[in-house]
């Protein structure tokens, strides 16, 4: 056995336990949004937004409570903003990874590294930042993941173990992913800054929508991409 197929292996017996231990100890009550996605503002500073939403089938396999889907404009910048939230997590309709689901989309990822996002008045947290290729097309990708207790996550594994200790000791299993995108040509690095400055603006909003105990200051797991 290859040491990557064997890693595969367990991957794959994680998730299949989380998902069991979240039927077996109940998902528990539906954890709702402050108010409704749709409000969300189509001008976050000086960027101004138009809605992406999804197709009913993929909005059906992602399973979310409720989503964000934006693309930002400023000048001739462009990002895409996503926040998808589960007000409860159950076998089939839970948070999906863009580990997976980039390359499942095409994406070739480049490189895995992580970056820390500081908006005050939240305390600072570490966040995903890939560098992601399809064809001629370039992006760079910061993500996260919002649990109860103001909980960030940046590892999905990780994640699903909090999950499942959420729902044996809190009786919930609401979260939230938090992605931003920013398509570049020559500079993943200036695409990262910008992605981080439009986060500036993005996060006190997205916090606004959350969960109060979700969006509260921010604490980081420890974990790894």
């Amino acid at each position: 056995m290859t040491g990557m197929t064997g890693r595969m292996l367990v991957v794959g017996a994680m998730l299949l336990v989380s998902s069991w231990a979240v039927r077996a100890v109940g998902h528990g009550e539906p954890v709702p949004l402050r108010q409704p996605f749709a409000r969300f503002p189509q001008t976050l500073g000086e960027w101004r937004g138009e809605d992406l939403r999804f197709t009913e089938r993929i909005e059906n396999k992602l399973g979310v409570t409720d989503y964000v889907s934006k693309m930002y404009r400023h000048g001739s910048t462009a990002v895409h903003l996503y926040v998808g939230f589960y007000a409860s997590q159950q076998h089939g309709a839970m948070l999906h990874s863009p580990k997976n689901c980039l390359p499942g989309n095409g994406w070739f990822i480049a490189r895995r590294a992580t970056t820390t996002v500081n908006v005050k008045p939240y305390d600072p947290f570490t966040a995903n930042s890939y560098t992601v290729r399809n064809g001629i097309d370039q992006q760079v990708v910061v993500y996260w993941y919002q649990q109860s207790g103001g909980r960030i996550v940046t590892n999905e594994y990780l994640g699903r173990v909090h999950l499942v200790l959420d729902a044996l000791t809190k009786g919930r299993s609401d979260a939230a992913l938090i992605r931003i995108s920013v398509p570049f040509e020559d500079e993943a690095a200036a695409a990262e800054r910008t992605a981080l400055e439009f986060i500036q603006v993005a996060y006190p909003a997205i916090a606004g929508f959350l969960p109060h105990d979700i969006a509260s200051s921010a604490s980081s797991a420890p974990s790894q991409p």
